[in-house]
């Protein structure tokens, strides 16, 4: 409470400057105020809000204990409507033999008479079922059934037109399911239906007496000096520890219409039988206020003390306020306005500044972490700026690996060898799979296509390769469907293949076969691409995807993907790139056995989490 008095909401948002002096101006002002005043009125004020305080959170203990007891009969009508079910179901399936519409009005009013030991803050509960037939927890609610339909009356014809949850009633005096015309009850209904068909089994009402809510106020509050108790919206006493009041408007006319305008409000006013303190505490789910009343003459009785005491603190305080202005502005305003200007040309983009470091208070290290903040986002900048550049040249570096020449005129020989021998359709085939192998090489742009995309320049490209070296090697692609929309950086398979084909197969010395598969696992893609070819030395393979590893002699399985026979930069790349894009738990994985084969495991993120051509 004291520190919302001294730091309210509107000045959170004011400059430190104004802060303190909003802070300190009370300071100065209240003491020549007070000197004003006499004692009595200070003493009562003191009183008064002690009071206030103390009767705020008595009502707050009210309202919660209200709240507990309303929601345990919400409870208690959840639990009985699984439980009838279970009855009303068995009976139904024939587990209550011989008489049954006995032993089912049995056992409804024997779960009923239970809850209400589960849940002694709801008084009495009754259901009723689709024929108008009442199961009380007392024979005076069973006996109401005589007096009229059940099903016509305002309540049932109100839950009726629910779905199941629980609706509640405002509290009245009724002459059918309830224990006694006389008492008020608050009553809470709701529809059982049957939990697997939905269709309608009865109504259920459970009733909580008035007297339960109001000994709460004796329990809690301060009774014998004050007055509790609880008006609905329209200013209607709906509870409250004088009986004859229940269900009557306020009586003073005043005091009903601020009680109808108040939330959680006080006032003190002249309403009733006097001047009273007046505190309205809001219960929203009910649409109910809890009204507590205190005679203002028992709070201010002894008022009228400890003047002059008053007058010399007040003074004291004068001064003590000057003084600490002048040195909290110095202390704390001062380093705060120059860290609010430095943060100010950071955002405009400045980021080349440093504060001094004078104290090693909280405000020096405020200085010292906006220097390291800084000089962090300087270093995160750069490396940003080296990753981006890293990625720009590998892509560039291995898009013109896929572009060199020899390829191409290699290509553009096998088409003009195929024309000469007049075949028309192998040179069309061959012509259409390198435009649409270059078409999926540059994808616009793009560093990320989806796998389906990639196979498909994937084939383009075997299949200029199998009509080059028809007598050398065949291949099989096999992926699972499911992966095929994954994300993948483009050229990530056909380099490997190349790697393959040209020192794997090719330098084998007989026909081989080459195989592309990939599966799914977990949140996870795995590409394989495995051939029967020469197989890599161990010594090189350990060092083969470490840069700077591989040596240039141009043995094994080292690629050329920069048209450099025996460079292992194409495979380094390819890694590279992954771990760059989807970290370093990525990339691949080589496996060799000379004279064997190799294969080569890519793996990649199922999902990426971002599109990495943003």
């Amino acid at each position: 409470m004291i520190m919302k008095w001294l730091y309210p909401h509107r000045l959170r948002n004011q400059v430190i400057r104004n802060k303190i002096i909003a802070i300190y101006i009370p300071l100065i002002i209240v003491p020549l105020l007070v000197l004003g005043f006499a004692s009595n009125r200070i003493y009562s004020n003191a009183i008064v809000d002690k009071t206030m305080s103390n009767v705020t959170d008595n009502s707050s203990l009210i309202i919660t204990r209200i709240n507990g007891m309303l929601t345990n009969a919400e409870s208690c009508a959840n639990i009985l409507t699984i439980n009838l079910n279970r009855v009303i179901q068995d009976s139904r399936n024939g587990e209550l033999n011989g008489e049954r519409s006995l032993q089912l009005s049995t056992l409804i009013t024997n779960q009923l008479s239970f809850a209400l030991l589960v849940f002694p803050d709801v008084e009495s509960a009754a259901f009723i079922d689709n024929d108008g037939n009442v199961y009380g927890t007392s024979a005076r609610m069973e006996a109401s059934s005589s007096a009229g339909n059940m099903l016509q009356t305002p309540i049932i014809r109100k839950i009726e037109q629910t779905s199941g949850q629980n609706i509640w009633f405002p509290m009245e005096r009724r002459s059918y399911l309830t224990m006694s015309d006389a008492d008020p009850v608050l009553s809470v209904g709701k529809r059982v239906n049957n939990i697997y068909t939905g269709q309608e089994l009865g109504r259920l009402v459970l009733n909580v007496k008035e007297s339960a809510l109001s000994s709460v106020f004796g329990r809690i509050g301060t009774e014998e000096e004050g007055t509790y108790l609880l008006a609905d919206q329209s200013g209607t006493i709906v509870s409250a520890t004088d009986k004859t009041k229940l269900l009557q408007p306020i009586a003073d006319p005043l005091l009903r219409d601020w009680v109808r305008s108040a939330k959680d409000d006080s006032v003190i006013g002249r309403f009733e039988s006097g001047k009273q303190l007046v505190v309205s505490s809001e219960m929203a789910s009910f649409g109910w206020k809890l009204i507590s009343m205190e005679p203002y003459a028992k709070l201010t009785a002894d008022s009228r003390k400890i003047t002059m005491l008053i007058a010399a603190i007040g003074m004291f305080c004068f001064l003590f306020a000057l003084m600490g202005a002048g040195i909290l502005n110095g202390l704390i305003a001062r380093p705060i306005v120059l860290l609010t200007k430095n943060m100010k040309l950071v955002k405009e983009g400045n980021l080349n500044l440093r504060l001094p470091v004078r104290s090693n208070d909280e405000l020096g290290l405020l200085a010292s972490g906006f220097n390291t903040m800084i000089a962090r986002i300087n270093q995160l900048l750069d490396n940003v700026r080296f990753e981006q550049k890293k990625k720009r040249e590998y892509e560039l570096a291995l898009i013109q690996s896929q572009i060199k020449p020899h390829f191409l005129y290699n290509t553009l020989d096998v088409i003009y060898t195929l024309a000469e021998f007049g075949r028309v359709k192998d040179v069309q085939r061959t012509t259409k799979s390198l435009a649409d192998y270059y078409r999926i090489v540059l994808s616009k742009g793009k560093e990320a296509i989806p796998l389906q995309e990639e196979l498909q320049g994937l084939r383009d490209y075997l299949g200029i390769q199998q009509i080059r070296y028809a007598d050398v090697f065949d291949y099989r692609i096999d992926i699972q469907p499911d992966i095929l929309s994954c994300t993948v950086l483009k050229l990530t398979l056909q380099p490997l293949v190349e790697n393959a084909i040209y020192h794997g197969l090719k330098t084998k010395g007989e026909f081989g076969h080459l195989q592309v598969t990939g599966r799914r696992i977990g949140n996870t893609v795995e590409l394989r691409v495995r051939d029967d070819g020469a197989g890599i030395p161990p010594d090189r393979l350990q060092r083969l995807l470490q840069p700077g590893g591989a040596d240039e002699t141009g043995s094994g399985h080292e690629v050329s993907a920069a048209g450099n026979t025996g460079s292992a930069f194409g495979l380094r790349s390819v890694d590279s790139r992954i771990k760059l894009y989807f970290g370093d738990d990525y990339g691949l994985t080589i496996r060799s056995e000379p004279g064997a084969g190799t294969e080569i495991v890519v793996r990649l993120p199922l999902s990426s989490g971002a599109n990495p051509n943003d």
